[in-house]
């Protein structure tokens, strides 16, 4: 213990944790912050949790006179496996600087739990109850902002006339900005207030209790159904852990699972969720949108086995089997399953570590019970959702691992050290000199802003044209440079058009641009099957603006023969797959044929799709969020004057719109 005391590097030490305690609290709490945590000047918060715990580490081990604490062999491996695995994968991604900076994350969090861990293991008793004290602290506090934000919403949707039982319409996101990660939060803090309000006495259990029943009452506000799903595993396992006897556990397991059910119930938007589906009714969003992620991580993670794709990539890879999607988000930031999303990132190096990880826990639980139970609960909701790339949520992992990790037999030796202190110092090396941002969204922004003005078209063209040169699979560099180019270069801009719709196949407006880039052409027969791909991609155009335009008029009837040989011949084929609501608005839509382009008289809605989400997307939030160069102009009347509701753009599957994009139909022109 003198060692220790005596250790020159304990207060340096001291002051960098505490100061990424600082900047973690201070991220976490502010509002939306797992998204502003890429924006300035919020990003140099997020460098300072990142860079500090591998500083320290660095520090402990190299400058450190005292012995640290190891923890076993296997612990470590899993630990270097988890922490150095990522740069590796990073390293070999075809999207490397952006990769690598991700990888800085799961390096910092390894990095924590080895601290943690010697920090513990110096005195273990008193230091483990501190820290299951600091962590129901941290939990409460967390628990009670987010109930305020909620509060506070709620007070507004009052004002705002809403009822009570449309509350729930709006799901606690607070504060990390998505109502998934609310779940995680108050998973990972629940058991820790329920561990404190039955062992402390007077205010100190009040507190906890009042903390653990904002974190319920958060749950149910999320209305997560992995979150609740979770609730029920964690008080499973803190029952079972608990060795209190069959029958009690029975019991007490029963209770726990009804508890969870009736949140479920009690929650409007899970309960509906939770329901049979109705084959005519139209398929429920976030299931296709989960349905696809499923799909696309299964083919991501095929395609490079060993190292995936690289951590934080999977917006830049995704759009590549988009086309092969029934349906879902035009591109997305995570797939909504940990373990699958680590099999498309990290490949079988992740899945390794991942389950070694999971063994190991399951090996040690006696180690801690809470900390087990706490990450029995959340490995159920991993299961719905990714949330390593939160920095709150890495850190209490990894700070529950250090809670669990047996120690090992003799300390560590000084090449053990020297090989840990190389192990980090090449991976931050790595991060920081070959790591950085992806050039090619600001490039996108900045064409986009500069294609408002006709003298700077060239300018624009050049910069799409660079950024395609870097990354050839962004639709929104095609479908953009397609728009400048489809009046004086009609041909090269049916090529970006056709790229633009094998990277999102129902992306509104492209089939349109394609068309007029054959009308250029003089492929007139072309252009009328384009026109009414874009018509059945998105209803809205049978009665577009666009059709009183002289040129585009002419293509109606030819269109119109077109749209309606189209939809007979899909028609088999939405029965073959059983999708009923699909067939019933396709049939539908064939009643529209004679009704094709007929503009009634009266104002337009005329306006620019703007992308918001784009620059959380690309991990670059400083950039403004980009407008398309289409001009989208429909006629307010049109729907609302139908006998049935006309479906959302793409409404059909993918693959199968893609389908007859490729296929030549012969019609009578």
């Amino acid at each position: 213990m003198s060692s220790v005391l005596q250790d020159p590097t304990r207060l340096p030490l001291r002051v960098m944790l505490g100061a990424g305690l600082a900047a973690l609290a201070w991220l976490t709490l502010a509002e939306s912050s797992a998204t502003r945590m890429f924006a300035t000047p919020w990003n140099g918060v997020l460098v300072a949790i990142v860079a500090l715990p591998s500083l320290g580490l660095l520090l402990r081990l190299g400058v450190s006179s005292g012995t640290m604490n190891q923890p076993a062999l296997a612990w470590l491996l899993t630990a270097g496996l988890a922490g150095l695995g990522p740069t590796l994968s990073a390293l070999a991604s075809p999207y490397r600087a952006p990769s690598l900076l991700s990888a800085g994350l799961p390096l910092s969090a390894i990095c924590l739990f080895l601290l943690v861990y010697d920090w513990v293991l110096t005195d273990e008793a008193r230091r483990r109850a501190q820290l299951g004290r600091w962590l129901a602290v941290g939990a409460g506090l967390v628990a009670l902002v987010s109930a305020l934000y909620w509060v506070r919403d709620v007070a507004e949707r009052l004002a705002a006339g809403r009822t009570v039982a449309s509350l729930f319409e709006t799901r606690n996101p607070h504060p990390l900005g998505h109502s998934n990660y609310t779940a995680g939060l108050m998973l990972l803090g629940l058991p820790w207030l329920a561990l404190l309000a039955w062992r402390e006495r007077g205010w100190a259990r009040t507190a906890a209790t009042m903390g653990g029943l904002l974190s319920l009452l958060n749950l149910f506000a999320c209305g997560s159904r992995g979150g609740l799903l979770g609730l029920a595993a964690l008080a499973v396992a803190g029952v079972a852990m608990a060795r209190i006897g069959w029958k009690r556990f029975l019991l007490a397991a029963g209770l726990a699972v009804v508890l969870a059910g009736l949140l479920a119930v009690a929650n409007p938007r899970v309960r509906a969720l939770l329901g049979p589906a109705d084959p005519a009714a139209a398929p429920n969003a976030s299931a296709v949108q989960r349905r696809a992620m499923f799909d696309a991580a299964v083919r991501m993670g095929a395609d490079r086995p060993f190292l995936g794709w690289g951590p934080g990539t999977t917006p830049l890879a995704y759009p590549r089997y988009r086309q092969s999607l029934d349906g879902g988000a035009e591109n997305v930031l995570q797939l909504h399953n940990t373990p699958l999303h680590v099999w498309a990132e990290n490949g079988v190096l992740g899945l390794l570590a991942a389950g070694l990880f999971t063994g190991l826990v399951a090996l040690s639980w006696r180690r801690s019970p809470p900390a087990a139970a706490t990450l029995a609960g959340y490995g159920v909701l991993a299961l719905t959702d990714f949330q390593l790339d939160v920095p709150v949520i890495a850190a209490a992992i990894a700070v529950l691992g250090a809670l669990l990790a047996r120690p090992a037999p003799a300390v560590a030796g000084r090449s053990l050290r020297l090989g840990v202190s190389v192990g980090v110092a090449l991976a931050a090396g790595a991060i920081l000199v070959l790591g950085g941002r992806d050039p090619a969204p600001a490039l996108n922004v900045e064409a986009l802003r500069l294609a408002r003005d006709p003298a700077q078209h060239a300018r624009a063209v050049a910069l799409l044209n660079e950024s395609l040169a870097l990354n050839p699979d962004q639709e929104i560099a095609h479908f953009n440079l397609a728009w400048l180019l489809v009046v004086p270069e009609p041909a090269k801009a049916e090529a970006h058009f056709r790229a633009a719709a094998r990277l999102v196949p129902d992306k509104g407006g492209v089939y349109f641009g394609l068309g007029l880039a054959r009308l250029n052409q003089g492929d007139r027969t072309g252009a009328a099957r384009a026109l009414a791909l874009e018509c059945i991609n998105e209803p809205l155009f049978l009665a577009s603006p666009w059709w009183t335009v002289p040129e585009i008029g002419t293509l109606r009837d030819a269109s119109s023969r077109h749209f309606a040989h189209l939809i007979a011949q899909i028609l088999p084929q939405l029965h073959q797959i059983k999708a009923t609501w699909s067939e019933k608005h396709a049939a539908a839509l064939l009643t529209l044929a004679p009704r094709f382009g007929e503009v009634s008289a009266g104002p337009e809605t005329s306006y620019r799709r703007t992308r918001l989400g784009y620059p959380v997307l690309m991990r670059n939030a400083d950039l403004a969020p980009p407008i398309d160069l289409y001009d989208v102009r429909e006629n307010p009347r049109f729907a609302a004057a139908l006998p049935f509701p006309l479906p959302p753009k793409g409404w059909l599957p993918s693959p199968l719109l893609l389908k007859l994009l490729d296929e030549a139909v012969p019609v009578r022109q």
